[in-house]
């Protein structure tokens, strides 16, 4: 029975096309493509470079790499023991991050108290009595100086605001009007094909940052994700694309949950997503 690879060696050939052809424009070397044709993932560059070279071979040559994918996934389970597999981590796997939530909860759990507690009955009635005179007299000036800040005005910064989680974030715009970018989720993935859809208004543009925390695939089209693909490739941790356009920024993620990712100045929250993402950002004014 042939591999499901196999199609990929078919579709080529058809085309009339080399290896070093499909190189010039996947910018995949050879010796990857010729494995994948073959079905010999073991020289591929670890799972996640094998998942992004089979789909990106895949797609340039137009074939539905679903079930290439699946032969991928269920050629390295059959790899690994029982006990390693992806979906139950080794005695040696990183201990994984605490959400927002979580870290939140562990910075209000009560800290120990390492010092005794003073009582009348461990210093005596007088000392006790002393000591809390001082206590009041000291903390007269402390209460006054607290009141006399609360009343001042304070401040405010009239480009900046908090976003849903509290952090502030930068009136950004066309650079004109001055006005703060409103980014809105309209459609989650859930129930659109092309991913969630979020709408921008008050901007004079799409802009859209992606920065990597650790290697990622991504993949631009300008205009919507029924265009053309724009650009595509792999982020390396540290490196940062900004993707502009006046009115649509179509964007793919290989791995979101090691990215940040901004629109307009807008944190999007990617947490949580370990599986290839889409996110459409329109120009809604």
């Amino acid at each position: 029975m042939s591999k499901p690879t196999e199609q990929l060696r078919q579709s080529r050939k058809a085309a009339g096309l080399s290896l070093e052809d499909v190189q010039k424009h996947t910018k995949i070397q050879t010796k990857y493509l010729e494995a994948v044709e073959e079905g010999d993932f073991s020289l591929l560059p670890g799972k996640f470079y094998a998942r992004a070279f089979i789909r990106s071979y895949a797609e340039f040559l137009q074939v539905d790499p679903t079930p290439i994918l699946a032969y991928f996934e269920s050629a390295v389970a059959s790899e690994q023991p029982a006990d390693e597999t992806e979906d139950s981590p080794s005695k040696e796997s990183p201990v994984p991050s605490l959400s927002r939530s979580e870290r939140f909860a562990r910075r209000r759990r009560p800290k120990r108290n390492f010092l005794p507690p003073i009582s009348p009955k461990s210093i005596g009635p007088k000392w006790y009595a002393g000591l809390l005179l001082v206590l009041f007299v000291l903390l007269i000036p402390i209460v006054i100086y607290a009141f006399g800040a609360f009343d001042e005005p304070q401040p405010k910064d009239p480009t900046a605001e908090r976003n849903k989680d509290g952090v502030q974030a930068q009136r950004v715009g066309d650079g004109q009007s001055g006005k703060m970018a409103d980014v809105q989720l309209v459609k989650p993935s859930e129930t659109h094909k092309f991913g969630d859809v979020f709408h921008i208004s008050k901007a004079g543009k799409v802009e859209v940052t992606l920065k990597a925390k650790e290697a990622t695939w991504f993949r631009y089209r300008a205009g919507g994700p029924t265009e053309e693909v724009t650009a595509e490739g792999e982020l390396q941790p540290g490196e940062t694309k900004t993707f502009k356009h006046p009115n649509w920024v179509s964007l793919r993620v290989e791995n979101p949950s090691a990215v940040e990712l901004k629109a307009n100045g807008n944190v999007i929250d990617t947490t949580g997503e370990s599986s290839p993402h889409t996110y459409q950002f329109q120009l809604k004014n």
